[in-house]
């Protein structure tokens, strides 16, 4: 008699469960949820509502973060809960188990700012949307960095660390979230702004009724130094952002203060350099415009607060990315941009993993005017540095003559130019070919001597000539 086999089901496999980012948790301003699986292919599909996920619920796109809103009612500030489940699924795989995200979003009051001390005499002021001022205190003056978009008395709450400590207050750019309380001090402190940006003030004047008095706002340019005392800090131009755009760099401590400069990379908000509204360049020239910057201050940027980072980021490995990724756009064009992750409707270049990664950059740029020509067509410089000395006029990549006044007896100097495209395909000096961002050594007899750069295309279509004029005193 036959012994009747034993038939074997192989086990199913079970898809793993979504994880979120950030965790589950409290948060004071609006957050954007990514959902993750390990399992590759896998789909997660979510509900926030508190209902049981299922094939039929939202699909999970990584483009489309899930968005829970911060709530204010008038000043108040609303505490909000969120519930979202979700599960994923992989087809010849059984589904994950449901997981389940708590979070909670405690909107601070419109007139309310905290602070913490980030270095001895620093202090990092956050409003009820957690835009970034600092408080600069030295030996015998002290100094406000922004005033943010908060409405309660800021003046107030500076004073009450500054005390009888003469204060002056400087303004990165001229966006709301970064000016709505600079009429409060312009009674009895000076309130310094790039003038650039003093059209943008008086439309959110008009506006948004803010309170203040444009014909008491002080210019400041490059080079303009605040000497607090112990320490001093040094205004740079990087515009891009906005066209009068300021950074200032704590030189002793090798601190900057970059606004939004530089973007900002908050993984959870999500954040970025933000050159996507109309009117701002494209991409290759702000590459020009953080080459320029970069090169004044190489080697000395240790740390970088922005206007919206709740921690500092690490100076050159940041700035690093954030070029890397501007590089990207001009040698690829705007093929490789993707959806962007804040505002809707953007699209984004990113260097680095945004959740792993701390020193991330992402710009926003719309395709259409990311690049000022396209990639095999560019056909300009990106800087020009002479040994040091300063250009007259400053650098920009669309003006082609420049004077440079070499004050004492040596007899050569290095030229570097940089192309901006990496793609370029050929670049001289007098006839003599260079690479892009390499010393060139250049003798010079006492008088006006002169060179000609000539930069041509990766196509080699183009070529752009920039004459030099350094003149050497006898």
């Amino acid at each position: 008699m036959g012994v009747k086999g034993k038939q074997k089901t192989a086990a199913i496999s079970r898809a793993a469960a979504p994880t979120a980012y950030p965790p589950p948790g409290q948060y004071s301003v609006t957050q954007r949820i990514t959902l993750l699986c390990p399992t590759p292919g896998a789909r997660i599909y979510y509900t926030v509502d508190g209902s049981e996920p299922h094939a039929g619920s939202a699909l999970f796109d990584p483009y489309q973060l899930i968005f829970l809103d911060a709530l204010n009612e008038g000043n108040r500030g609303l505490k909000t809960y969120y519930t979202i489940r979700a599960i994923a699924i992989k087809d010849g795989m059984a589904a994950s188990g449901i997981a389940s995200f708590d979070y909670t979003i405690d909107r601070r009051d419109r007139d309310v700012y905290v602070s913490k001390a980030i270095h001895p005499g620093v202090r990092m002021i956050s409003d009820f949307d957690d835009d970034k001022m600092f408080l600069i205190t030295g030996s015998r003056r002290a100094l406000l960095i922004d005033t943010g978009m908060g409405n309660g008395d800021l003046r107030g709450y500076v004073q009450s660390f500054t005390g009888d400590l003469p204060l002056d207050v400087v303004i990165t750019h001229g966006h709301p979230d970064h000016i709505a309380a600079m009429g409060q001090f312009q009674a009895d402190h000076r309130v310094y702004m790039h003038p650039a940006d003093l059209p943008m003030v008086r439309n959110f004047v008009d506006t948004r009724g803010y309170a203040i008095d444009l014909r008491r706002i002080q210019e400041v340019h490059e080079g303009f130094r605040f000497d607090l005392g112990d320490r001093t800090l040094v205004v740079y131009e990087v515009p891009g952002h906005a066209d009068g755009e300021l950074v200032l760099l704590d030189e002793t401590n090798g601190i900057l203060f970059a606004g939004d400069a530089v973007g900002s990379n908050r993984p959870t908000i999500v954040d970025a350099a933000w050159l996507h509204m109309k009117g701002r360049p494209p991409v290759d020239v702000f590459l020009s415009a953080l080459q320029v910057f970069r090169a004044k201050v190489r080697g000395r940027v240790r740390e970088i607060y922005t206007g919206h980072n709740d921690e500092p980021l690490y100076g050159e490995a940041y700035l690093d990315s954030l070029q890397r990724a501007a590089q990207k756009v001009v040698d690829q064009g705007s093929g490789i941009l993707t959806p962007s992750l804040r505002p809707a409707g953007a699209w984004q270049v990113i260097e680095g993993d945004r959740l792993a990664d701390p020193n991330w950059a992402a710009i926003n740029l719309m395709p259409e005017t990311a690049l000022s020509a396209p990639p095999g067509k560019i056909a300009t410089l990106s800087n020009l540095q002479v040994g040091g000395i300063a250009l007259n006029p400053g650098f920009a990549p669309d003006r082609f003559s420049y004077m440079a006044t070499l004050e004492n007896s040596a007899g050569a100097v290095e030229i570097i130019a940089t192309a901006t495209s990496s793609l370029y395909s050929r670049l001289t000096i007098n006839g003599t070919a260079v690479e892009s961002g390499e010393p060139f050594r250049a003798d010079l007899p006492p008088g006006d001597n002169r060179f000609d750069i000539r930069v041509t295309s990766p196509d080699g279509t183009i070529t752009s000539a920039y004459m030099l004029v350094v003149n050497r005193k006898s």
